[in-house]
């Protein structure tokens, strides 16, 4: 099939990893055109050869920038995307979006149009792959991925959901995702379709191998992947952690990640003097290496979707502590890999508490497909053999 996929860019982040393991398994069945407003990103040389990669033109390529990028790269971007910037703040982003989206028409005419990411709230200037797939590409099916716990998202919104009435199909990550999704847009079920994630599972056991990360001995090694924002429950895990290590017990939590709440997170591990037990990683392109050597992979978050750590702690027998959210009780409880804690600070307490005094022990190592995944993919596209 002629398949387009449109995305911000390929800056490090759960969408773009998940982005680019659907790539590697679909590069070589189908003719996949992606396109990225802003051709960057980390990821962007992994992104396999046989996929034709295009980008938006001057005037949309701001839709996958920051402020700075833009600047950086010239006067005219810096000043437009601040022009958009300011009236996505006046007036939302259906006007931003829906002028941006038709600036850029392409001649093609595909059997498939993906919109690979959401929209963010109504006056932030987050999104616009929903409007360009609807309003600029000729595609028999067109079709919008969620990749969020839409009930909770800040992009919840009337204009959101009303805009997915345009797709042939959404795709949920989960079915989870898909049942929150279903009760918060009151979409016609029948539109809303459950496609995994893929992972990459054998280069994941190779970069694992790639480097030997830090480990200390005689306590337990504890370790979160994950942006340094507020719906990812960092900064609530630091007092908690406090009050564990008074309490006697030994511990190291190691953190790979980077965001609004770095320098917070940051002085508060100083104020609780935790700089020996708390260490802050920053970005790292590979993790995986921190995921082998861990004793246990927690994921604190308030708010979380279809996480891709999940899949990623699998494969390497890494055990879970996660808080309820919206598909923990499927990937992690429904496959065994770990806890599922209530949503609260004592009960992440409780359940640490007890896992330090008595470690989980580690997932066997089992052979893993992403052979679901594919044929949910392929059915949403209409794939037909």
């Amino acid at each position: 099939m002629k398949i387009l996929i449109v995305n911000n860019n390929m800056h490090i982040g759960g969408i773009q990893k998940a982005l680019l393991n659907l790539l590697n398994e679909i590069y070589d069945k189908h003719d996949v055109t992606l396109l990225l407003f802003h051709p960057a990103g980390e990821l962007r040389e992994d992104i396999p050869d046989k996929v034709n990669v295009i980008c938006g033109n001057r005037f949309t390529r701001i839709l996958g920038m920051s402020q700075a990028e833009a600047k950086a790269d010239g006067l005219f971007l810096g000043l437009w995307r601040a022009f958009f910037v300011i009236l996505t703040k006046l007036l939302g982003i259906k006007i931003s979006f829906g002028i941006l989206s038709r600036m850029q028409k392409l001649d093609e005419t595909y059997d498939a149009a993906i919109s690979y990411m959401q929209n963010g709230y109504f006056k932030m200037f987050y999104g616009g792959c929903n409007e360009f797939v609807i309003n600029s590409v000729k595609a028999k099916r067109k079709i919008s991925f969620v990749h969020c716990d839409f009930l909770n998202y800040e992009g919840n919104n009337k204009y959101n959901r009303d805009f997915y009435k345009n797709f042939d199909t959404v795709a949920c990550v989960s079915k989870s995702v898909g049942d929150r999704f279903l009760t918060a847009s009151g979409l016609d079920k029948n539109k809303i379709r459950c496609v995994y994630n893929c992972c990459n599972y054998n280069q994941i056991k190779l970069l694992a191998d790639e480097y030997t990360a830090d480990y200390r001995p005689n306590c337990i090694n504890i370790f979160t992947a994950a942006r340094l924002s507020e719906e990812k429950g960092i900064f609530r895990m630091l007092e908690i952690l406090r009050d564990i290590k008074d309490g006697g017990l030994s511990f190291v939590w190691r953190i790979a990640g980077d965001g609004p709440q770095r320098e917070m997170i940051k002085n508060k591990i100083k104020e609780l003097n935790l700089e020996d037990d708390i260490i802050m990683l920053g970005m790292l392109k590979n993790p995986y290496p921190y995921f082998k050597s861990s004793d246990l992979l927690l994921v604190p978050s308030y708010n979380e979707a279809a996480p891709m750590v999940f899949s990623e702690a699998e494969v390497l027998g890494i055990p879970v502590l996660t808080t309820d959210t919206t598909s923990a009780g499927e990937l992690v409880g429904g496959r065994g890999i770990g806890v599922v804690c209530k949503n609260d600070e004592s009960a992440l307490k409780s359940a640490l508490t007890d896992i330090i005094k008595n470690r989980l022990k580690r997932n066997d190592i089992k052979s893993f497909s992403n052979e679901t995944a594919v044929k949910q993919f392929n059915d949403t596209v209409g794939y037909k053999k």
